[in-house]
């Protein structure tokens, strides 16, 4: 396969078209239009080296791959991590043992239960990825929000409440917990809510509990 078809395939695979492959291109540094797509594409003319290495970033391939004599088949298209048995799209985020409770606390677990995969490109706005972990949601003090079972992925790299509030890990008296938090920035107390109406909401300083991280994506199993 010629580098113009082998560019194409490796395109649509990323799911992308030709003007977000440009404006992709454009965020790495490199001016690109979808006319420039679409030239390569036809074999009009071939991007520059710096161009290359750019598409390579951006649709997750290996510069082997536009080799003349490359393997022509999707795991290679993609990229594939030997080490880690996932496409180089992708990062493993440890979800930890035991659960993190929507309800009365619970012990906090370091160890390690399994893995789950989440595309890098997404990971990245939330910064380093080996702050994030995911935990089981065990109770029911944050429905319909988050009910018992739900995974929750928390960002240790946000450890703030911001005046719009959010949902965060914290631990309390060495209780994991997961709640609604909310700042009064006339007082600096925080109001700890359980979306739940039947539970109340709570009002403490700042330095009762710790802030383990915010909540930043949940998945739920159907049923």
């Amino acid at each position: 396969m010629i580098f113009s078809d082998k560019l194409k395939r490796a395109r649509k695979l990323k799911g992308l078209n030709q003007r977000e492959l440009a404006l992709a291109l454009v965020r790495e540094g490199r001016k690109a239009s979808p006319q420039q797509i679409s030239n390569w594409e036809k074999g009009t003319y071939s991007p520059s080296g710096k161009n290359l290495q750019a598409l390579c970033k951006v649709l997750g391939v290996g510069m082997e791959y536009f080799q003349e004599d490359s393997a022509d088949s999707a795991g290679n298209i993609l990229g594939f991590d030997q080490e880690k048995g996932i496409p180089v799209q992708f990062s493993m985020i440890e979800k930890k043992k035991g659960a993190i409770s929507a309800g009365a606390g619970l012990i906090a677990s370091s160890e390690v239960d399994f893995q789950l995969a989440f595309r890098k490109d997404w990971l990245e706005k939330f910064g380093r990825e080996e702050q994030l972990f995911v935990m089981r949601v065990e109770g029911d003090s944050m429905e319909p929000t988050l009910v018992e079972n739900d995974m929750v992925l928390i960002n240790r790299n946000e450890t703030t409440v911001g005046p719009g509030g959010g949902i965060f890990a914290i631990k309390w008296a060495d209780l994991s917990l997961v709640k609604r938090l909310q700042l009064n920035p006339s007082t600096g107390s925080i109001s700890v809510i359980s979306d739940n109406s039947k539970y109340n909401v709570i009002t403490e300083p700042q330095d009762v509990f710790q802030i383990e991280g915010r909540v930043i994506w949940f998945g739920r199993e159907t049923r």
